[in-house]
C-alpha cells in the first residue's frame, strides 16, 4: 500500500501500489493543477511511479497577489 498524506485537509489514505502520481491524484479527488506531490524533499511529476511502502505528501498550492 502507498501512503497518501494530505496536510492542509488532515487527512491520510492508503491506496494499493505501485501506481502513477496522476492516478493517485484521481483516486483521491484532487485535481491536479491545484497541488504538488512530494516524496520526501524530491518533488514528483504526475508521470513517476510510486511504489508499494511509499508515503507521499499531497499539499496544496496557494498563490496571491
Amino acid at each position: 500500500m502507498i501512503r497518501v498524506r494530505m496536510p492542509q485537509k488532515k487527512q491520510e489514505l492508503e491506496v494499493p501500489g505501485p501506481r502513477r502520481v496522476s492516478d493517485i491524484l484521481a483516486d483521491a479527488g484532487v485535481r491536479p493543477t491545484t497541488v504538488i506531490v512530494t516524496h520526501g524533499k524530491k518533488l514528483l511529476t504526475r508521470d513517476q511511479r510510486v511504489e508499494d511502502g511509499e508515503t507521499i505528501e499531497i499539499i496544496s498550492v496557494v498563490s496571491g497577489g
